[in-house]
């Protein structure tokens, strides 16, 4: 059961810093008074967190005007905001929403507007590190990226995607459309023409100095990587290519007549029915890849080329290995009974386990994830379950540094409340974040949350004692 945040029903108004304080046995919480929202202006779905769980915005409105509120500020009103609202920065810092004023669009950044366009095509998008952000606009029928305020060169068209940062910040690509033939951008540089690139397949490697994708030519397709052609097999465009966390290994999914295969550093792996490119991980250190694979209707992890139990089916992006990838986890399906299979061995069977689980604790030695069963959730810590709630709100599961720490938001009585290794914090009406929810470990001890209360957030910031 997902839980859907009652403030999107909430609007705007008021400004202030009250702090308070409580105390519940092991937990010491704070809460920073950070905007209330007046429901009859807001508009519904606008409200917008920084990933680091500490700002909030959103979109309100007047008569006939629109305007953001930041973090309890009231921005300057407009004819319209960007139906997306509020884009942060990954630190948080940084803000930018689009505007429009009579018949001119234009992007809003830091709370200053940008030059004004006939249309833009994509929302504002911040580089990793924040220093940079970047949108597509339109004017006199022709298409163009702006970085940090200016033009970049003219084109009939650019990809639906948008610019697209490196890993490091430092380079930006995008695709362009001109007449029949597509082509990619790669720091103002521009690329060799094809009939096709796929446009989700477009990445960097996380090293940020080569850039994949999928292109097709001659009725064939291909992986570009680096700028240069690997036309030796023909390329699934499902999804993008696979790298290790440091950029030394690539794998993709690629067929012929007799099937799908996995190509891993070059070579070339056995052929299955089916092999989503999305399930391809690597362990952290790069030493090991898996993926999943399809063979006579039935579904296995492939890990180290080596075949797991075939089952139905297995979890869509559930697979992981542990930080120092000994150990491996993920979920597999079996009739309407979805369980954990950790290092090989099936766990018990439940009616739901969400996307995103299992997890690892930091030193990989503990298996956690969300399972429903009997209209219940818990949260299941190596095969121990925990107490059972009604709800546990979508995207709240922690894990502190130390792997000693276990945080979710669980339905309790109509309000949401963060129980911290099983005691429960107090009562909100919803826990905010991107993705559901969101509570953030500052260190083993201390972690961070937004909190919806009366038509109020709050920033809630709370220390864990060992007594």
């Amino acid at each position: 059961m997902k839980i859907t945040a009652q403030i999107l029903l909430w609007g705007v108004i008021i400004v202030s810093s009250t702090i308070s304080q409580e105390r519940k046995s092991g937990r010491e919480s704070t809460e920073r008074f950070i905007t209330e929202i007046d429901t009859a202006t807001i508009i519904r779905q606008s409200l917008t967190e920084s990933p680091d769980a500490r700002k909030a915005a959103y979109v309100a409105r007047t008569r006939d005007k629109q305007y953001v509120v930041l973090q309890g500020k009231r921005d300057k009103e407009y004819e319209g905001v960007g139906t997306s609202g509020v884009v942060f920065s990954a630190d948080g810092k940084r803000s930018a929403y689009l505007a429009r004023f009579g018949t001119q669009y234009f992007a809003v950044v830091d709370g200053r507007e940008h030059e004004r366009y006939e249309a833009l095509g994509t929302d504002p998008s911040f580089s990793p590190d924040g220093k940079h952000v970047a949108y597509v606009a339109m004017t006199d029928g022709k298409q163009f990226v702006v970085l940090d305020g200016m033009e970049l060169k003219h084109y009939e068209g650019i990809g639906s995607r948008g610019p697209i940062f490196s890993p490091d910040g430092k380079h930006l690509a995008f695709l362009v459309i001109e007449g029949e033939k597509l082509f990619v951008v790669l720091d103002e540089k521009e690329g060799k023409r094809y009939d096709a690139i796929a446009m989700n397949t477009i990445t960097f490697n996380p090293r940020s100095n080569l850039l994949a994708f999928v292109a097709t030519s001659a009725g064939k397709t291909f992986l570009v990587y680096g700028g240069k052609e690997q036309k030796k097999y023909s390329v699934s465009t499902g999804a993008a290519p696979a790298f290790s966390p440091d950029g030394k290994r690539l794998a993709f999914v690629a067929s012929d007549t007799a099937g799908m295969f996995i190509v891993l550093d070059g070579k070339h792996g056995k052929h299955y029915g089916q092999i989503p490119g999305e399930s391809i991980k690597f362990s952290r250190d790069g030493r090991k890849v898996a993926y999943a694979a399809q063979l006579g209707g039935k579904w296995r992890m492939v890990i180290d080329g080596r075949e797991g139990k075939p089952y139905e089916n297995t979890g869509a992006n559930t697979f992981s290995f542990s930080p120092d990838g000994r150990r491996f986890a993920y979920v597999a399906i079996a009739g309407n009974s979805r369980f954990v299979v950790i290092d090989g061995m099936e766990g018990k069977r439940y009616d739901a386990i969400p996307e995103g689980n299992p997890l690892f604790t930091p030193d990989g030695k503990r298996v956690v994830y969300l399972a429903q069963t009997n209209d219940l959730w818990r949260v299941v810590t190596d095969n121990i379950e925990g107490k059972s709630y009604k709800a546990i709100q979508t995207g709240t599961l922690s894990i502190s540094p130390d792997g000693k720490v276990f945080s979710y938001g669980a339905l309790i009585e109509k309000k949401i409340s963060v129980v911290v290794n099983g005691i429960e914090g107090n009562p909100y009406d919803a826990i905010l974040g991107q993705g559901g929810g969101k509570i953030v470990f500052d260190s083993a001890t201390q972690l961070h949350y937004l909190a919806a209360k009366d038509n109020k957030v709050y920033l809630v910031e709370e220390q864990i004692r060992g007594d």
